[in-house]
């Protein structure tokens, strides 16, 4: 996947530094996905989703078929510019933003307001609220320190 990803960043032109701004993520967790430290998290995906709808999101998770969804192709950096809206790029090409994504990946279903979740529901009246109990720092010269909270 890490591949994919620095192949769009390259056919949009962008600079490491200016992809991860564009993408809402930290140059260092992008380098980190570069160098194969890490992998790209849901929320990577994510707003790679919704800062460039138009890339087929089979291509960048699995390699299957095109970079752009429906043959589409996205103009480079220069034609985007830099640092712009969702809503632009969704005009110029046409697609809807589709914020469900995320919960595409995880397998969570939508629930609409004006239907009621049982389950959901079950689950906070059932779970009492947490508190903290107590709060340990560990400094580098091997000591530490407990802060309990006061009840």
């Amino acid at each position: 996947m890490k591949d994919r990803i620095i192949a769009l960043m390259r056919h949009m032109g962008m600079s490491q530094k200016n992809f991860a701004e564009e993408i809402c993520i930290s140059p260092g967790t992008l380098s980190s996905i570069f160098s194969g430290r890490n992998n790209a998290s849901l929320n990577t995906l994510n707003n790679i989703h919704e800062r460039f709808p138009e890339v087929n999101m089979d291509w960048l998770m699995n390699g299957n078929g095109e970079m752009f969804v429906s043959g589409v192709q996205a103009p480079a950096q220069n034609e985007v510019g830099e640092g712009s809206q969702n809503g632009i790029v969704q005009q110029q090409f046409g697609l809807p933003l589709q914020s469900g994504f995320i919960d595409h990946l995880s397998g969570v279903q939508q629930v609409s307001p004006q239907t009621p979740n049982l389950a959901t529901e079950g689950k906070i009246i059932d779970k009492p609220s947490r508190r903290i109990a107590e709060i340990r720092v560990f400094y580098d010269d091997g000591t530490f320190e407990t802060f309990s909270a006061k009840q």
